[in-house]
């Protein structure tokens, strides 16, 4: 029986208590938080303990996960780490760190990994649900991403080993298709609001451009679904673009636009290897389109 502590008792913690709790062969021993409200609600939801005292969480599990914001780990790992942890797994679940924030559990005759699920754990009382769907990327000493492994084989999740000097592009990618998709969907609403769109108006008009986009990325991916002035070499449409955005007002938007179109410039090439885009790739780079 593998016997599962958490540290931190946040949306993170609780939602995969929550999930791993229904998996057979897995126990949930229980939750030690700073919080004892938020480490109480968690043991309630997930039929488990709740714990004030550290080292006995760490005494009756064999795998420690710990779910704080990434900023207090290392604080957590001091603590963690001074108590006898030997044969114990000891994992986190940040997208950006790696398992090398354990920097010493060699010598603690223990095991270290990080796993990380792709997607936004928003809500401690439905996002279990969804964790069913979720890719989760997992790093580590062997031993502890075999112990993963086979965890999210019984939970039947699509999962990826990655290398341990991977983690941060890993991260970056993650934060590109997630919040950086925000803030380009921000640029539009704002663009709109100059024509008397209002937030609720511009989300409604642009939902289905949107949806039908991202829809096709996941289904044939970048090159078959793009389309627009970039795709078609169309210099003149992406001049007036530019004219339209060349105020100090938009500077910010503008050099975001370029740089944009330049990876779209990217994918073009690649697709349409018939079409020569070095005079749109100068405009974008120097605003200039004549040949160089």
């Amino acid at each position: 029986m593998i016997k599962i502590g958490f540290i931190g008792a946040g949306k993170v913690g609780v939602s995969l208590g929550k999930y791993f709790s229904e998996v057979e062969d897995l126990s949930i021993v229980g939750y030690y938080s700073r919080s004892v409200e938020s480490s109480s609600y968690a043991a309630k939801v997930t039929n488990s303990a709740q714990y004030n005292n550290l080292e006995k969480l760490i005494e009756k599990s064999n795998i420690l996960i710990i779910t704080t914001p990434d900023d207090a780990i290392k604080d957590i790992w001091s603590q963690v780490s001074s108590i006898n942890i030997q044969n114990k797994v000891i994992c986190h679940c940040s997208g950006s760190l790696s398992s090398e924030t354990f920097f010493d559990i060699s010598e603690k005759n223990a095991y270290a990994c990080s796993f990380h699920p792709l997607m936004a754990i928003n809500s401690k009382e439905y996002s279990y649900k969804e964790l069913g769907d979720a890719f989760f990327t997992v790093e580590g000493d062997k031993y502890a991403v075999e112990i993963i492994e086979n965890i999210f084989k019984k939970t039947n999740n699509d999962y990826k080993v990655i290398n341990t000097s991977e983690k941060t592009r890993y991260h970056i990618s993650s934060v590109f298709i997630s919040n950086f998709m925000l803030a380009l969907g921000n640029v539009s609403l704002k663009l709109l609001k100059e024509y008397g769109f209002d937030e609720k108006s511009g989300l409604e008009a642009l939902n289905s451009l949107a949806m039908g986009n991202i829809k096709k990325f996941f289904e044939k991916g970048p090159s078959e679904a793009l389309t627009g002035p970039i795709e078609r070499n169309d210099l003149g449409t992406v001049k007036r673009h530019l004219d339209a955005l060349s105020s100090e007002e938009y500077d910010r938007i503008e050099k975001i636009y370029r740089l944009m179109s330049l990876e779209l410039v990217d994918i073009a090439s690649n697709k349409n290897h018939e079409k020569d885009y070095e005079n749109l790739k100068n405009l974008l780079e120097k605003g200039d389109s004549t040949q160089k």
